[in-house]
């Protein structure tokens, strides 16, 4: 993936706070981050979890019965044989898939009924989108004015309240206000 540099107002900012080119290119990648995450905001991540989570739930299920098909004691089961073909050619033996798969079915089982109760919960998929890009370029941030020793102020003419804001600016987030942004450098975030 191609580098993007930062825009000139977002660069001229920069240059105001700390006049280098590392810190320049740190900056930079923030803004990369920010551009990333905001992409990430916009798109309903709660819809595509709930589809993944069916899908799972499809595959699971369907796997977790040719299982247990495969390990009744009837041998005159498909299942059952193609099982032992799997077995013979990954372990040698075909006993030995019998053996493996059992906890792997009971896995599966228990999944696809937790994956069930997770698409019940309707609090695990926010409608409203979520506002993750101000909180993951805030705590950048704030790493990157500890590794340049600069103080970090979140008063509302603070430089790194400026950089937030310009650093949303310059990826294509308008919406982010000086009060949002003293918010998300106050907040800490666990390291991800």
């Amino acid at each position: 993936m191609k580098r993007r540099k930062p825009g000139k107002a977002l660069e001229k900012i920069v240059r105001q706070v700390n006049d280098s080119a590392q810190f320049l290119e740190h900056i930079g990648n923030i803004s990369n981050l920010y551009r990333r995450e905001h992409a990430l905001d916009a798109t309903p991540r709660g819809s595509a979890a709930r589809q993944s989570l069916k899908t799972f739930r499809k595959h699971a299920g369907a796997l977790a019965d040719w299982l247990k098909q495969a390990h009744k004691q009837n041998p005159s089961t498909p299942e059952h044989d193609a099982l032992d073909k799997i077995g013979e050619l990954l372990y040698g033996s075909a006993p030995q898939a019998h053996t493996s798969s059992k906890s792997v079915a009971d896995w599966l089982s228990q999944a696809d009924d937790t994956a069930g109760r997770c698409l019940d919960d309707v609090r695990m998929f926010p409608r409203k989108p979520q506002r993750n890009a101000p909180a993951v370029a805030g705590s950048a941030l704030r790493a990157t004015f500890e590794h340049h020793k600069l103080k970090l102020s979140t008063a509302k003419q603070g430089d790194a309240v400026r950089l937030l804001v310009a650093i949303a600016k310059d990826a294509g987030d308008a919406e982010l206000s000086v009060l949002d942004a003293r918010q998300a450098l106050g907040k800490k975030r666990d390291a991800i």
